[in-house]
C-alpha cells in the first residue's frame, strides 16, 4: 500500500480532512490506496467511539451499509466497505464531490442568482428516481425490501459538479428486513414527515413521497411550509392541508399547484402513489413548458454559484505538467494566483455599468418559448390530472419571504422567474433574503 504524509492513517485508507460531524458519526474525505499507484477518494462515516457498546447505535450504522450495499443507482452513493479500525467501526463509501441543496440556495441568493425552475425540477426528479429505485429493490432471494428512507431533506440531498442529484443517508430507513427495535419511535425530520410518519403509524413509500413534495412546495415558494417548534410543526402537519402555492405566491403555475398539492395529501391512499408517478407529472410538467431539466442544465447552474476550482495536487496527479523543467507548483500557490485573477476580474467588472438582472434568468441557458398549448399527459393512480392552462411561467419572482422571524430549517429555493429592467422591487427581494440568512447565522452562532 501506498500513501503520502499530508494524511492520517487509519487502516487501509488515509484520512485527508473532517467534513462534517453529527450525532453519532464524523465524517472524512479519505483516500484508498492500492498496488500500482492505485488510489480512490472515498468518504469515511466513522462512528464514535461511546457507541460501540451501544447495540442498537451500533446495529442501525452497520445495517446502513448492508442496505446500501443492495442499491446501485446513479443517484444513491455506493458503499465499499464496513469494517473497523484502530478500535472504531466505520462505514466507507462514495465520495460525492458537491454541495447539498440547501447550501445551493444559500449561495444562489448570496451570488444574486436564485436557484432556476427548471434546475429545481431537475433536482427533485432525480431524487425521484432514487426514491423508486430503493422502493423497488429486493434481496439476493427475490424478496421485496420495502425500503422508505424517512429522511428526505434538503440537506440530505447533493448535488455533483455535474449536475447528479445524490440522495444520502439511508440511517434511519425502514425496511422489511430489520424489525423496528424501539417501538413507537419517530424517526426523521419532523418538516418533512408525513402525518402518518409523525403518527408513529406503519409507513410506506407514499411518506418519501410526502416528503419529496414539502420540499418541491419549498423549492419552488421559497417558504417555509411548516413553522414553529418541533410540537407545532407535528401539529400542522397532522391536522392541516399544506396552503395552495398560489395563497403564497399568486403567479405560481396551476399545473404545476396540482402536483404539489396531490403530493402533499395527508391521507395517503389518495395522494401521488409512488416517486415513480411524481417524477412523471413533473416530467410532463417541464415539456409542456419547454424547460431542459438535465443533469448539464442543474451543473451550468452550479458553474455559475461555485465557479473556483479545486486545489491541484500534483503528487497524484496522472497526466504529467506540460513543461517537466519547470518548478513544481504548490497548491498555496495555486490559490494566491486563483484569488489575484478572481480580484482582477471584480476591478475590471467595478469600470463596467452594474447588470440591472439580479434574479435568475432562462435567457443565459437559451431555453425554447414555453409551449402554451401541449396538452397534458401525466396521470398518477390517486392525485389530480395536471391542466396545461398555465402558459408561461411567472413574469416576476416572489415579492417577499414571508414570516421573518420563522424557526426551523430553512427555505430551500424560489421559483424561477425573469426580471424586468429597472424593478426596484426585485433587489429589495434579494437584499431582504440575504439579510434574514445573516441573521439565520447570528442565530446559529448564539446557539
Amino acid at each position: 500500500m501506498q500513501g503520502t504524509s499530508q494524511g492520517t492513517p487509519y487502516g487501509r485508507y488515509e484520512l485527508l480532512r473532517k467534513i462534517a460531524a453529527g450525532g453519532m458519526a464524523e465524517i472524512y474525505l479519505a483516500r484508498q490506496w492500492g498496488e500500482g499507484g492505485f488510489f480512490r477518494d472515498v468518504v469515511i462515516k466513522r462512528l464514535f467511539t461511546n457507541f460501540v457498546e451501544h447495540r442498537p447505535t451500533l446495529r442501525m450504522f452497520q445495517y446502513e451499509a448492508r442496505l446500501l450495499a443492495h442499491l446501485g443507482h446513479p443517484n444513491i452513493p455506493q458503499v465499499f466497505d464496513l469494517g473497523i479500525a484502530d478500535g472504531t467501526w466505520f462505514l466507507a463509501m462514495e465520495y460525492v464531490d458537491g454541495w447539498n441543496v440547501a447550501d445551493v440556495w444559500r449561495a444562489g441568493v448570496r451570488a444574486r442568482n436564485v436557484m432556476p425552475l427548471h434546475v429545481t425540477l431537475g433536482v427533485v426528479m432525480q431524487v425521484c428516481e432514487a426514491l423508486h429505485h430503493a422502493h423497488e429493490a429486493r434481496d439476493k432471494a427475490g424478496r421485496p425490501l420495502r425500503i422508505v428512507h424517512r429522511d428526505v431533506t434538503p440537506q440530505n440531498v447533493m448535488l455533483t459538479r455535474d449536475g447528479v442529484a445524490k440522495l444520502m443517508d439511508f440511517g434511519v430507513a425502514k425496511t422489511d428486513a430489520r424489525a423496528e427495535t424501539e417501538a413507537g419511535a419517530v424517526k426523521g425530520t419532523f418538516s418533512y414527515m408525513a402525518p402518518e410518519q409523525v403518527r408513529s403509524r406503519p409507513v410506506d413509500r407514499r411518506a418519501d413521497v410526502f416528503s419529496v413534495g414539502v420540499i418541491l412546495y419549498e423549492l419552488t415558494t421559497g417558504s417555509r411550509l411548516y413553522r414553529g417548534n418541533d410540537m407545532q410543526v407535528m401539529t400542522q402537519v397532522v391536522e392541516q392541508d399544506a396552503p395552495p402555492p398560489t395563497s403564497r405566491m399568486p403567479e405560481y403555475p396551476a399545473d404545476l399547484e396540482e402536483i404539489v398539492l396531490a403530493a402533499l395529501r395527508r391521507d395517503p391512499r389518495s395522494r401521488i402513489a409512488s416517486a415513480a408517478d411524481l417524477a412523471l407529472h413533473l416530467e410532463h410538467f417541464a415539456m409542456r413548458h419547454g424547460l431542459l431539466v438535465g443533469p448539464r442544465a442543474i451543473a451550468h447552474y452550479l458553474g455559475e454559484i461555485f465557479p473556483v476550482e479545486r486545489v491541484a495536487e500534483e503528487d497524484v496527479a496522472l497526466v504529467p505538467p506540460s513543461d517537466p523543467s519547470a518548478e513544481p507548483r504548490t497548491p498555496a500557490a495555486e490559490v494566491v494566483e486563483e484569488i489575484e485573477d478572481i480580484s482582477g476580474e471584480v476591478e475590471l467588472l467595478g469600470d463596467e455599468e452594474p447588470a440591472k438582472e439580479a434574479g435568475p434568468s432562462f435567457a443565459r441557458l437559451e431555453l425554447p418559448e414555453p409551449i402554451a398549448d401541449a396538452p397534458a399527459s401525466a396521470a398518477s393512480d390517486e392525485g389530480s390530472e395536471p391542466r396545461s392552462d398555465a402558459a408561461s411561467l411567472p413574469p416576476e419572482p416572489l415579492a417577499g419571504f414571508d414570516d421573518p422571524d420563522a424557526t426551523g430549517d430553512r427555505p430551500v429555493v424560489l421559483l424561477d422567474a425573469k426580471k424586468s429592467d429597472g424593478d426596484e422591487e426585485d433587489e429589495g427581494y434579494l437584499e431582504d433574503l440575504m439579510r434574514r440568512l445573516e441573521l439565520d447565522d447570528d442565530a446559529e452562532s448564539d446557539g
